[in-house]
């Protein structure tokens, strides 16, 4: 079985490829710039952060300028490690949110 592929078939498949490579191009160039975008915006976020928490308590591991660049270079991830060492209840200083309700019951 031969398969007998003409000169017009063959430029149109090869600009299709082409145009296709292109797309995935851009795609590509796009979603790498919107990284740099969010691990830029989550860096100054928390180096924001860091700054306030800084005056008063102690940061942990770190100070708010070495955060700010861990977290640009690391991105989201490093956000949710410092998120989860300064506002969770991983760290000792948070204190533990009472349990009962203040409101009254009326019947």
């Amino acid at each position: 079985m031969k398969f007998n592929i003409t000169d017009s078939e063959f430029t149109g498949l090869f600009a299709f490829l082409a145009a296709w490579g292109q797309a995935i191009g851009v795609w590509a160039v796009g979603v790498a710039i919107l990284t740099v975008l969010v691990q830029v915006v989550f860096a100054i976020a928390v180096y924001r952060d860091a700054t306030e928490l800084d005056r008063t308590r102690n940061l942990i591991i770190a100070g708010p300028a070495i955060w700010g660049i861990a977290t640009l270079i690391g991105g989201v991830i490093t956000a949710a490690i410092y998120w989860a060492m300064h506002h969770s209840r991983l760290n000792p200083d948070i204190p533990i949110a009472a349990t009962e309700t203040t409101e009254t019951e009326e019947t």
